[in-house]
Protein backbone atom coordinates (compact mmCIF):
# COMPACT_ATOMS: atom_id res chain seq x y z
CA UNK A 1 0.00 0.00 0.00
CA UNK A 2 1.20 3.42 -0.77
CA UNK A 3 2.18 5.86 1.99
CA UNK A 4 -0.14 8.54 0.20
CA UNK A 5 -3.37 5.71 0.54
CA UNK A 6 -3.65 5.78 4.69
CA UNK A 7 -2.21 8.10 7.17
CA UNK A 8 -0.49 7.16 10.15
CA UNK A 9 -1.37 8.12 13.79
CA UNK A 10 -0.21 7.29 17.22
CA UNK A 11 -2.67 4.55 18.60
CA UNK A 12 -1.10 1.91 19.96
CA UNK A 13 -4.03 -0.62 18.70
CA UNK A 14 -3.20 -0.60 15.56
CA UNK A 15 0.06 -1.86 13.81
CA UNK A 16 3.09 0.13 13.83
CA UNK A 17 0.63 3.46 13.78
CA UNK A 18 -1.42 2.17 10.54
CA UNK A 19 -4.91 1.89 10.10
CA UNK A 20 -6.57 -1.69 9.46
CA UNK A 21 -6.05 -2.06 5.87
CA UNK A 22 -2.71 -2.20 6.66
CA UNK A 23 -3.00 -5.46 8.16
CA UNK A 24 -3.70 -7.27 5.03
CA UNK A 25 -0.83 -5.61 3.22
CA UNK A 26 0.42 -9.16 3.58
CA UNK A 27 -2.21 -11.24 1.92
CA UNK A 28 -3.90 -8.96 -0.86
CA UNK A 29 -3.07 -5.76 -2.34
CA UNK A 30 -5.76 -5.44 -5.36
CA UNK A 31 -3.18 -4.90 -8.48
CA UNK A 32 -5.44 -3.03 -10.51
CA UNK A 33 -8.30 -1.59 -8.06
CA UNK A 34 -11.21 -3.37 -10.01
CA UNK A 35 -14.09 -2.85 -7.31
CA UNK A 36 -14.70 -6.54 -6.64
CA UNK A 37 -10.89 -6.70 -5.61
CA UNK A 38 -10.80 -3.51 -3.73
CA UNK A 39 -13.77 -5.05 -1.62
CA UNK A 40 -11.80 -8.23 -1.76
CA UNK A 41 -9.18 -6.47 -0.05
CA UNK A 42 -10.75 -4.72 2.52
CA UNK A 43 -12.64 -7.95 3.93
CA UNK A 44 -9.43 -9.45 3.67
CA UNK A 45 -7.86 -6.94 6.04
CA UNK A 46 -10.72 -6.98 8.34
CA UNK A 47 -9.66 -10.64 8.71
CA UNK A 48 -5.77 -10.14 9.15
CA UNK A 49 -6.86 -7.62 11.31
CA UNK A 50 -8.98 -9.87 13.85
CA UNK A 51 -6.67 -12.69 13.44
CA UNK A 52 -4.10 -10.44 15.00
CA UNK A 53 -6.16 -8.31 17.91
CA UNK A 54 -7.62 -12.13 18.76
CA UNK A 55 -3.94 -13.67 18.91
CA UNK A 56 -2.17 -10.82 21.16
CA UNK A 57 -5.45 -10.24 23.23
CA UNK A 58 -5.28 -14.35 23.66
CA UNK A 59 -1.27 -14.07 24.61
CA UNK A 60 -1.83 -10.93 27.37
CA UNK A 61 -5.04 -12.89 29.05
CA UNK A 62 -2.86 -16.07 29.24
CA UNK A 63 0.57 -14.25 30.41
CA UNK A 64 -2.14 -12.19 32.91
CA UNK A 65 -3.45 -15.67 34.56
CA UNK A 66 0.14 -17.11 34.91
CA UNK A 67 1.36 -14.58 36.65
CA UNK A 68 -1.98 -14.94 39.00
CA UNK A 69 -0.75 -18.49 39.37
CA UNK A 70 2.61 -17.77 40.48
CA UNK A 71 1.70 -14.54 43.20
CA UNK A 72 -0.77 -17.01 44.16
CA UNK A 73 -3.01 -13.41 43.03
CA UNK A 74 -6.09 -15.67 42.50
CA UNK A 75 -6.50 -17.93 45.75
CA UNK A 76 -9.79 -17.51 48.17
CA UNK A 77 -8.79 -18.28 51.42
CA UNK A 78 -10.66 -21.47 52.17
CA UNK A 79 -10.78 -22.35 48.59
CA UNK A 80 -7.37 -22.66 47.46
CA UNK A 81 -7.90 -26.08 45.19
CA UNK A 82 -10.90 -24.61 43.49
CA UNK A 83 -8.80 -21.32 43.23
CA UNK A 84 -6.82 -23.41 41.35
CA UNK A 85 -8.96 -25.30 39.62
CA UNK A 86 -10.87 -22.44 37.91
CA UNK A 87 -7.54 -20.25 36.87
CA UNK A 88 -6.58 -23.71 35.06
CA UNK A 89 -9.83 -24.06 33.82
CA UNK A 90 -10.07 -20.17 31.79
CA UNK A 91 -6.38 -21.19 30.85
CA UNK A 92 -7.15 -24.63 29.16
CA UNK A 93 -9.97 -23.08 27.48
CA UNK A 94 -8.09 -19.68 26.15
CA UNK A 95 -5.57 -22.04 25.16
CA UNK A 96 -7.25 -24.33 23.30
CA UNK A 97 -11.50 -23.49 22.62
CA UNK A 98 -10.72 -20.12 22.10
CA UNK A 99 -7.38 -20.39 19.64
CA UNK A 100 -8.90 -23.11 17.59
CA UNK A 101 -12.36 -21.57 17.44
CA UNK A 102 -10.70 -18.31 16.70
CA UNK A 103 -8.89 -19.84 13.42
CA UNK A 104 -11.22 -22.10 12.65
CA UNK A 105 -13.74 -18.12 11.99
CA UNK A 106 -10.67 -17.08 10.08
CA UNK A 107 -10.62 -20.22 7.64
CA UNK A 108 -14.75 -20.22 7.06
CA UNK A 109 -15.00 -16.17 6.73
CA UNK A 110 -11.88 -16.42 4.18
CA UNK A 111 -13.52 -19.13 2.09
CA UNK A 112 -16.55 -17.02 1.91
CA UNK A 113 -14.90 -14.02 0.89
CA UNK A 114 -13.02 -15.79 -1.91
CA UNK A 115 -16.56 -17.65 -2.89
CA UNK A 116 -18.02 -14.54 -3.03
CA UNK A 117 -15.59 -12.86 -5.03
CA UNK A 118 -15.90 -16.09 -8.06
CA UNK A 119 -19.88 -15.31 -7.71
CA UNK A 120 -18.79 -11.90 -9.29
CA UNK A 121 -16.03 -13.23 -11.96
CA UNK A 122 -18.86 -16.02 -13.10
CA UNK A 123 -21.10 -13.33 -14.62
CA UNK A 124 -22.13 -15.30 -17.60
CA UNK A 125 -25.89 -16.06 -18.83
CA UNK A 126 -26.34 -19.13 -17.06
CA UNK A 127 -23.50 -18.58 -14.19
CA UNK A 128 -27.01 -18.50 -11.80
CA UNK A 129 -26.12 -22.39 -11.19
CA UNK A 130 -22.37 -21.86 -10.15
CA UNK A 131 -23.61 -19.51 -7.59
CA UNK A 132 -24.90 -22.07 -5.93
CA UNK A 133 -22.55 -24.56 -6.71
CA UNK A 134 -19.38 -26.00 -4.09
CA UNK A 135 -16.04 -23.90 -4.11
CA UNK A 136 -14.81 -26.58 -5.64
CA UNK A 137 -16.43 -26.23 -9.30
CA UNK A 138 -16.44 -23.13 -9.07
CA UNK A 139 -12.94 -22.88 -9.30
CA UNK A 140 -12.69 -25.23 -11.71
CA UNK A 141 -14.97 -23.56 -14.06
CA UNK A 142 -13.05 -19.91 -14.20
CA UNK A 143 -9.62 -21.91 -14.27
CA UNK A 144 -11.08 -23.69 -17.49
CA UNK A 145 -12.23 -20.18 -18.76
CA UNK A 146 -8.79 -18.29 -17.80
CA UNK A 147 -6.63 -20.95 -18.70
CA UNK A 148 -3.96 -19.05 -20.00
CA UNK A 149 -3.30 -16.43 -16.98
CA UNK A 150 -4.86 -19.44 -14.11
CA UNK A 151 -1.57 -21.92 -13.04
CA UNK A 152 -3.96 -25.29 -12.58
CA UNK A 153 -1.58 -27.08 -10.52
CA UNK A 154 -1.10 -24.18 -7.52
CA UNK A 155 -5.23 -23.47 -7.98
CA UNK A 156 -5.20 -27.19 -7.20
CA UNK A 157 -2.71 -27.02 -4.18
CA UNK A 158 -4.68 -23.92 -2.90
CA UNK A 159 -8.29 -24.67 -2.90
CA UNK A 160 -8.76 -28.29 -1.92
CA UNK A 161 -6.53 -26.87 1.01
CA UNK A 162 -9.12 -24.26 1.60
CA UNK A 163 -12.29 -26.64 1.24
CA UNK A 164 -10.94 -29.51 3.61
CA UNK A 165 -10.94 -27.27 6.58
CA UNK A 166 -13.66 -25.11 6.01
CA UNK A 167 -15.55 -28.45 6.18
CA UNK A 168 -13.62 -29.68 8.99
CA UNK A 169 -14.59 -27.03 11.49
CA UNK A 170 -18.40 -27.07 10.36
CA UNK A 171 -18.12 -30.58 11.70
CA UNK A 172 -15.84 -30.11 14.55
CA UNK A 173 -18.35 -27.20 15.60
CA UNK A 174 -21.06 -29.68 15.23
CA UNK A 175 -19.42 -32.85 17.42
CA UNK A 176 -18.27 -34.36 14.00
CA UNK A 177 -21.80 -35.94 13.76
CA UNK A 178 -21.33 -37.68 10.27
CA UNK A 179 -19.38 -40.47 10.87
CA UNK A 180 -16.73 -39.86 8.18
CA UNK A 181 -15.18 -37.78 10.90
CA UNK A 182 -15.18 -39.63 13.60
CA UNK A 183 -13.78 -42.30 11.93
CA UNK A 184 -10.82 -40.32 10.06
CA UNK A 185 -10.47 -37.14 12.09
CA UNK A 186 -8.14 -34.90 10.18
CA UNK A 187 -4.89 -34.66 11.29
CA UNK A 188 -4.69 -30.67 11.30
CA UNK A 189 -5.18 -28.55 14.19
CA UNK A 190 -7.07 -24.82 14.04
CA UNK A 191 -4.55 -22.44 15.58
CA UNK A 192 -2.87 -19.06 14.74
CA UNK A 193 -0.72 -20.50 11.67
CA UNK A 194 -4.00 -22.19 9.64
CA UNK A 195 -5.43 -18.93 9.86
CA UNK A 196 -2.31 -17.32 8.71
CA UNK A 197 -1.73 -20.22 5.90
CA UNK A 198 -5.39 -19.85 4.76
CA UNK A 199 -5.20 -16.02 4.05
CA UNK A 200 -2.14 -16.42 2.64
CA UNK A 201 -3.72 -19.24 0.41
CA UNK A 202 -6.84 -17.66 -0.74
CA UNK A 203 -4.97 -14.34 -1.37
CA UNK A 204 -2.80 -16.36 -3.82
CA UNK A 205 -5.96 -17.71 -5.73
CA UNK A 206 -7.05 -14.13 -5.82
CA UNK A 207 -4.39 -12.63 -7.33
CA UNK A 208 -5.06 -15.56 -10.10
CA UNK A 209 -8.74 -14.13 -10.38
CA UNK A 210 -7.62 -10.82 -11.12
CA UNK A 211 -4.84 -11.67 -14.09
CA UNK A 212 -7.83 -13.55 -15.33
CA UNK A 213 -10.37 -11.16 -14.53
CA UNK A 214 -8.26 -8.39 -16.47
CA UNK A 215 -7.69 -11.06 -19.35
CA UNK A 216 -12.10 -11.17 -18.93
CA UNK A 217 -12.47 -7.56 -19.51
CA UNK A 218 -9.90 -6.53 -22.06
CA UNK A 219 -8.29 -3.30 -22.79
CA UNK A 220 -11.93 -1.77 -23.03
CA UNK A 221 -12.50 -0.84 -19.79
CA UNK A 222 -11.15 1.27 -17.08
CA UNK A 223 -10.57 0.97 -13.68
CA UNK A 224 -13.40 -0.23 -11.20
CA UNK A 225 -15.09 -1.88 -14.34
CA UNK A 226 -15.82 1.76 -15.88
Amino acid sequence: MAGAEVEQHGNDDTKEGWYVRAYGDEYFISRHSRIEFVSFEYRISSLAWLRSKITKSVDVELAELHAHREARAHRVRGWEGESDLILDESVNVLDTDVRQISAGVIVVASVAALESLMNQMLDQPGDERLHRAGLTQKARELAARWSAVIDRTELDEHIPWLRDRRNSFAHRLIDDVDPQWRTQPPAWDFDDDMADEALARISAVAWMLEAGWEQHLGPTRGLNGI
